[in-house]
């Protein structure tokens, strides 16, 4: 299983990744369907990218993740 990391959202149309409904996501991010129909999905990188409106879609990457947390994690 892939390491997780706390990450720093970015937001712009220039990010170009895509993934198919089945597949492995590649990036941490909210991902919307190709047909835009409804709002985004936050999907964990390494998770299987979900159906849309129960059938198969590919998804576009529209917010994601990169780089150090913004601000400190809270000590446990």
């Amino acid at each position: 299983m892939k390491k997780i990391n706390t990450l720093r959202r970015t937001s712009g149309k220039g990010l170009g990744l895509m993934a198919k409904t089945g597949f492995h996501c590649p990036a941490n991010g909210f991902w919307r369907p190709e047909d835009c129909s409804g709002d985004p999905v936050f999907v964990f990188e390494g998770s299987i990218m979900p159906a849309s409106r129960g059938g198969s879609t590919v998804w576009y990457l529209e917010d994601a993740a990169f780089g150090p947390p913004e601000y400190p994690l809270p000590a446990r």
